[in-house]
């Protein structure tokens, strides 16, 4: 029986191992080439060691993900092949049951739900703040350092909040030319509009709210005169041959100071339940949270449950039909999770329920699926 138990286990963890592997590396190089690209692009003299800093905190909330997903292919694959090859029928003949069979990929499973657990409780959190934080870190370090660093020649500089900057670099890339600045209110609606023919370009960081500063040569400005934020009718329009205005570079942390319950600590999240302070979009989505975090968790007995019984009934020995199964299967429950999280801050729905809803389904179905083939 041990030698039985290794056997499957063994190609079970192996196969989960390879399948997060390749999982992981696809969503990882996914998530770069969103986020990280089109800065590599405008700016190609960015630290590579920013580049895999960034691969690093993205690498935990993706296992979070590929782990319940790999641990399903591997449980596809081989109970395919096993099936496929009758070595369950012999297994069945020698007078073992189903769930003796399953006794080692249970084991394993519930490794990896402690994995998954421990990821998306404590770790993913934790690395999406230091993500989140990463970019408007490294901007403000280019504007302390080099502040031209952060304009691309004859393209829009919108990492500051509110402010939209098109300009041309002069030819010794000391200074900016036709400039083009869009300044906005809190809603994204324009309030300033600036074009300048010169401008130089430094950073004042000792006070209390660094900024970088513009100082304008020759610059036409047309700000809003009408205080009714619905109302752009009216405008005051002046020339100035010299001025400056200050970007202030703490608006970078802005987005950061946002509520986020996804990058909350597990502890965080209920000390923010007990203090009463937030309003009923934000307490269902605190709720929403924890709830999915836990119910996330649970991912690999739900898929291995579902797995077992379709991977048998299958009876297939090539990988294209196990990673086809995967896929449909996987996309149809994580479709769910996302539904449900859509869903946070509207508590009249009970989002902190619905995120249950899928591994709810799953397993029901996979208990039904195994029982009938236990019976057989």
């Amino acid at each position: 029986m041990n030698i039985i138990d290794r056997y499957i286990g063994r190609q079970v963890l192996v196969s989960s191992f390879f399948a997060v592997l390749v999982l992981s590396v696809v969503l990882i190089l996914g998530n770069v080439f969103k986020h990280i690209l089109t800065q590599l692009v405008e700016r190609p003299d960015m630290d590579i060691g920013f580049v895999f800093k960034f691969m690093l905190y993205v690498l935990p909330f993706s296992l979070s993900l590929t782990i319940p997903w790999g641990f399903l292919t591997a449980i596809l694959l081989i109970f395919g092949r096993l099936s496929a090859d009758n070595e369950l029928i012999s297994l069945r003949m020698a007078g073992m049951s189903m769930p003796r069979i399953c006794y080692s990929v249970g084991l394993v499973g519930l490794l990896f739900t402690g994995l998954c657990a421990w990821m998306n409780i404590s770790v993913s959190p934790s690395a999406k703040s230091k993500m989140v934080s990463m970019l408007p870190d490294m901007i403000f370090n280019m504007a302390a350092e080099d502040p031209l660093s952060l304009f691309t020649d004859r393209q829009v500089m919108d990492e500051v909040p509110r402010h939209l900057i098109w300009a041309q670099k002069s030819e010794d890339g000391k200074s900016l030319l036709n400039v083009q600045i869009v300044i906005m209110d809190d809603r994204k609606r324009p309030e300033t509009f600036v074009i300048a023919e010169h401008v130089d370009v430094r950073t004042e960081l000792g006070g209390a709210s660094p900024a970088m500063v513009l100082e304008l040569h020759n610059a036409l400005f047309e700000q809003k005169s009408d205080p009714d934020p619905k109302k752009f009718t009216e405008a005051q329009t002046f020339l100035a041959r010299n001025g400056a205005i200050d970007v202030p570079l703490d608006r970078l942390q802005e987005k950061q100071n946002k509520f986020r319950p996804e990058i909350m600590s597990f502890g965080a999240l209920f000390d923010s339940l007990k203090t009463g302070d937030l309003d009923r979009g934000k307490t269902s989505s605190v709720k929403t949270e924890i709830s999915l975090r836990m119910s996330f968790s649970m991912a690999c007995i739900t898929l291995g449950i579902i797995g077992i019984p379709l991977g048998i009934t299958a009876q297939r020995r090539e990988t294209s039909i196990g990673f086809a199964m995967s896929l449909l299967i996987g996309v149809l429950y994580f479709l769910l999770i996302v539904i449900a999280d859509i869903m946070r801050e509207n508590d009249s729905v009970y989002p902190q329920f619905l995120v249950w809803l899928p591994n709810l389904l799953f397993l029901c179905l996979g208990l039904f699926l195994f029982r009938r083939l236990s019976q057989k």
